[in-house]
C-alpha cells in the first residue's frame, strides 16, 4: 500500500486544490487490489471532475483496475491492458504468484475433458454391442481412473482463496465504475473471466470494445508518453512504486484537430474545450499549461511493482 499513501500525501500537498480534473500517467504489472481500488477512489475524491488515464505502454491487473475509475482512457500504440486477474502467493514462496485464473482454468479443462471422454469412451462400447447401460458404468469407471487422481490435486481452500480474489476484483470494479462511468456492466464481466491467462493484451481496439471512451493520444499526450518511458520505464518493475505529481500547464490548440483514432475520427483529446473537452492534467516535459489558469490541472504519474500506480 505505499503506492497509496503517497498518492494521498502528493493529494494533500499539491497546490492547486481547486483543479477539477486530473491526468494519471501510469505503468504497472499489477499489484494489490486493494491498493489500486483505495488509488482510483482517492483520485475520484479529489476531483470533482474524476480523472482520466493515459497509458504509456503496460498497465496490467490491479493497473487496469484504477483504470475503470477513469473517465476517459488515452491509450498510445503499443500500450497494452490486462484482464483484472488478480495474483495470488505461492504458497510459502516469497516472490512467486500464480493467476487467479489459473484454478478455474484447470477445474474447466478437467470438466470439459471429462465429458468428451466419457462420451467418447460410452459410444465405442454401444458401438460393439454392449448395452447403453452397461457402456455407461464402463465408461464411468474408466473416466475416474484417468481423472479423479489430477482433480484430487486441486486444493478446496485454494480452489476458494481464486474465486474470492476473483469477486474482489469485480466487487471493487463496480463500485468504480458507478463513478467514472466508462465501464458498462458486460466490459467488467469481461474483464474479470472473459481472458483466457494473466498476460493477455487488451490493446486499444480491444479495449474500445471494453470501456465507453478509449482514444488514440494527441501530440501532446505522446510526448508525455516519450519524457515518461525515458524516466520511469526502467522502473516500473520496482518493488517500490515511484510517484510524482506536477501542477502546470500546457498550451493546447484551440482548433479541432485532435489525434486521430484508430477508425480515422478525430480525439477529443486535444481539441478546444468549446468541444467539451475538459481540461487535462499533464505531466511530462516540464512545459505544462492549463487551457484556464483558473483551474489548473494536478498530474500524476507512477510506475512500480506490485503497486498499481
Amino acid at each position: 500500500m505505499n503506492g497509496y499513501e503517497a498518492v494521498c500525501d502528493h493529494l494533500e500537498k499539491r497546490p492547486d486544490k481547486d483543479a477539477t480534473r486530473a491526468l494519471l500517467i501510469i505503468a504497472t504489472p499489477g499489484g494489490d487490489p486493494d491498493a489500486g481500488f483505495r488509488i482510483a477512489r482517492a483520485l475520484q475524491h479529489s476531483y470533482q471532475d474524476g480523472f482520466e488515464a493515459l497509458v504509456p505502454r503496460y498497465c496490467k491487473s490491479a493497473g487496469t483496475l484504477v483504470l475503470l475509475g477513469a473517465t476517459k482512457i488515452l491509450m498510445a500504440n503499443r500500450s497494452e491492458l490486462g484482464p483484472l486477474d488478480i495474483q495470488i502467493k505461492k504458497g510459502d514462496e516469497l516472490f512467486g504468484r500464480n493467476s487467479g485464473l489459473d484454478i478455474n482454468e484447470a477445474v474447466g479443462f478437467l470438466r470439459e475433458e471429462t465429458l468428451t471422454s466419457f462420451n467418447t469412451c460410452m459410444h465405442k462400447l454401444v458401438q460393439q454391442g454392449l448395452s447403453t447401460k452397461i457402456a455407461a458404468e464402463i465408461a464411468v469407471k474408466l473416466v475416474n481412473g484417468i481423472f479423479h487422481p489430477i482433480s484430487a490435486q486441486i486444493e478446496p481452500l485454494k480452489l476458494a482463496e481464486m474465486q474470492r480474489a476473483t469477486s474482489i476484483a469485480y466487487t471493487y470494479g463496480r463500485r468504480l465504475v458507478k463513478v467514472g462511468r466508462n465501464v458498462t456492466l458486460q466490459g467488467l464481466i469481461t474483464l474479470v473471466g472473459g481472458y483466457p491467462s494473466h498476460g493477455f493484451v487488451i490493446d486499444r481496439k480491444e479495449a474500445r470494445t471494453i470501456f465507453e471512451n478509449v482514444a488514440s493520444p494527441a501530440d501532446w499526450h505522446v510526448q508525455l508518453c516519450e519524457s515518461f518511458q525515458k524516466k520511469y520505464a526502467a522502473l516500473v518493475n520496482d518493488s517500490v512504486a515511484h510517484i510524482t505529481l506536477e501542477t502546470k500547464t500546457i498550451e493546447i490548440s484551440d482548433q479541432p484537430e485532435g489525434a486521430k483514432n484508430d477508425a480515422g475520427n478525430t480525439s477529443p483529446g486535444a481539441t478546444a474545450k468549446s468541444q467539451g473537452t475538459p481540461d487535462s492534467a499533464v505531466i511530462g516535459n516540464g512545459r505544462a499549461n492549463s487551457p484556464s489558469p483558473k483551474r489548473q490541472p494536478a498530474s500524476t504519474k507512477s510506475a512500480g511493482k506490485g503497486i498499481p500506480l
